[in-house]
């Protein structure tokens, strides 16, 4: 296959978002990837041909070494963002083919895993986007999930009349766009309002700006067989990015923000997706979104205003002063699943059937749609080759497990509403986590395992022989190690797999070749 499409020069990768393989004329991809250069002008060639790690590193190295010496880090601190000299290399970044946007553009992912600035930037992460989040929360969409829950007390409240429009707008390219002086400023203005006596946690503001810095000066990447230096913007990719780009746009947002405040209205941005109600006229609620435009050249948004929209994975709709929401589909969307003969373990397709039904259990206001769901959940499961007798047992699971039988059987309204009240407030897994972070008390690492009696086991999962690995492997174990007396007597054996190559590993390279990415070669 590789050999076949080198010589029909065809271009293989990623979609956003879905992650499906695209299959593209190699030159017109090229061409979509110099046209997003040649728009954003967000890059610039090192003209030089000189690999700028060795640069970047001695950037990294110069500045940690003197925030330690004037004792403005911590030695612990220290260590967390020394770069990892063993795996350094310089970033390289690749471009995703956006086929659910109508002119089919391209996404740059700068991948900066072992560059040597990405501990600073995972520090400058952890440290401000718990911040963020908690000051953030009342404005922030974890997800649709999140918004229909504040679209349904704003009916409540009474606020949602037969007039009611629905806004929403997207930031284009975002990441890009921010200018590199006004994200600096905005993040030294969010420190200082936040900060406690000039410091966040032992760090003063201008402690984080310098670190903040260096992640943005050492911001280049390999493409093909050249060099680049990103001059606006950050790298997606890079987890400081999104904090930078999000404080930036809090500044942006805000005078919108007070408006619909002051309307009781609704607010609340997903990264660069606003969504907005509004009780003015379209006119009205343009004039208002235009003059926040003004305030800054740098943002460009797209708007669409309505009284259905689309926003995120659920379709939004004022009917008539009721609200009625159901799962939305892009155009671009793929009836693709995890395969039921792929070699995993089996109650991964049981959990795959429960999240479908719990998906659109949540996000359906009415029975109706949520039967719709159920039974286009059916079609895409056979379709993905789910024996019928498996779908039927594990959805009736489901329902079991929710008291929800009649919902399946008759299609009752009362029950589905307390079915889908009952899930729509149940906290999702994503928006757990966000509060972990919000409340300040991150994960350990996971390297440390909370417990030391514990042995795991890693082993390659096939479909066929290895099925029984599992249970024939515990009684080997329990036979021959935990016996009375033994010191493994009261050790939990926990068993993981390991999942073979995918296509995706072996037909689509994203990665420059070695050279182009490990060479020490010093300009300063």
């Amino acid at each position: 296959m590789q050999r076949k499409l080198q010589k029909a020069n065809i271009a293989v990768g990623q979609t956003d978002k879905s992650k499906l393989f695209f299959f593209i004329d190699a030159q017109e991809y090229e061409e979509k990837v110099k046209n997003y250069m040649n728009k954003t002008n967000a890059y610039q060639e090192i003209t030089s041909g000189i690999c700028p790690l060795a640069d970047n590193l001695h950037l990294v190295i110069l500045l940690l070494d003197h925030l330690l010496e004037r004792k403005d880090i911590t030695n612990e601190q220290y260590k967390k963002m020394y770069p990892n000299l063993k795996k350094l290399e310089l970033a390289h970044i690749y471009f995703n083919l956006k086929v659910h946007k109508p002119d089919i553009s391209v996404r740059p992912i700068v991948a900066s895993i072992n560059a040597p600035a990405r501990q600073i930037s995972s520090f400058l992460d952890q440290l401000l986007t718990p911040i963020y989040n908690y000051v953030t929360k009342d404005i922030t969409f974890i997800n649709s999930i999140d918004l229909i829950r504040k679209l349904k007390e704003y009916e409540q409240k009474g606020y949602l009349t037969s007039t009611t429009l629905l806004v929403i707008f997207d930031v284009t390219d975002l990441y890009t766009m921010i200018p590199r002086d006004g994200a600096i400023a905005a993040l030294r203005r969010f420190c200082q309002k936040y900060s406690a006596n000039g410091k966040i946690g032992n760090l003063k503001v201008e402690t984080i700006i310098k670190l903040a810095c260096v992640v943005l000066d050492t911001n280049t990447f390999a493409y093909k067989d050249k060099y680049y230096r990103q001059i606006k913007g950050g790298a997606m990719g890079s987890p400081f990015t999104m904090a930078l780009a999000n404080i930036y746009m809090l500044e942006w947002e805000q005078k919108l923000l007070q408006h619909q405040n002051r309307h009781h209205e609704i607010y609340g941005r997903y990264i660069d997706d606003v969504f907005m109600t509004t009780n003015l006229t379209k006119e009205e609620i343009l004039e208002q979104v235009n003059e926040t435009i003004k305030t800054d050249p740098n943002i460009k948004i797209t708007i669409t205003i309505n009284q259905a929209l689309e926003y995120l994975d659920a379709t939004v709709e004022n009917n008539n002063g009721q609200l009625k929401t159901t799962i939305y589909h892009k155009s671009a969307w793929e009836p693709h699943i995890l395969p039921y003969e792929s070699d995993h373990p089996r109650h991964m397709h049981a959990n795959i059937i429960y999240t479908m039904l719990v998906r659109a259990a949540r996000i359906c206001s009415t029975v109706e749609h949520f039967d719709m769901e159920r039974l286009s959940a059916e079609m895409i499961l056979l379709v993905n080759g789910y024996p019928p007798k498996f779908i039927q047992q594990h959805m009736k699971n489901f329902f079991i497990q929710h008291n929800a039988m009649n919902v399946w059987s008759e299609l009752d309204k009362e029950a589905y509403e307390q079915l889908h009240n009952t899930l729509l407030y149940k906290p999702t897994r994503r928006e757990l986590k966000s509060n972990v972070q919000t409340n300040g008390t991150l994960n350990p690492d996971r390297n440390n395992y909370e417990h030391k009696d514990q042995i795991y086991l890693h082993y390659t999962f096939e479909n066929g022989p290895l099925l029984d690995f599992k249970k024939e492997y515990r009684q080997i174990w329990e036979k021959y190690y935990v016996y009375p007396g033994s010191r493994l007597k009261n050790t939990r054996l926990i068993l993981g797999t390991i999942l073979n190559r995918t296509l995706q590993s072996l037909l689509i390279h994203k990665k420059p070749k070695r050279n182009m990415l490990k060479q020490m070669q010093a300009t300063t």
